[in-house]
């Protein structure tokens, strides 16, 4: 599962998360789709939004970058 497939197995839009997290929904987009590089600051911004240890955001981040 990736992230993109995680936000929305939440039911969560990506207007909500972005306005949570702080950042624009072009670069969620980027990130999910693994278009840019996942900092370590932006995987523990989504790590403690979602409620997961940074390692399985980062495993999801790589499996959208595959996809």
């Amino acid at each position: 599962m990736n992230l993109r497939q995680f936000r929305n197995s939440k039911g969560l839009q990506r207007k909500f998360v972005v306005s949570r997290i702080n950042i624009s929904g072009k670069h969620l987009n980027d990130i999910e789709a693994g278009r840019v590089n996942l900092t370590d600051k932006m995987a523990s911004k989504l790590a403690i939004f979602y409620k997961l240890d940074i390692k399985k955001i980062k495993e999801m981040y790589e499996e959208g970058k595959n996809e």
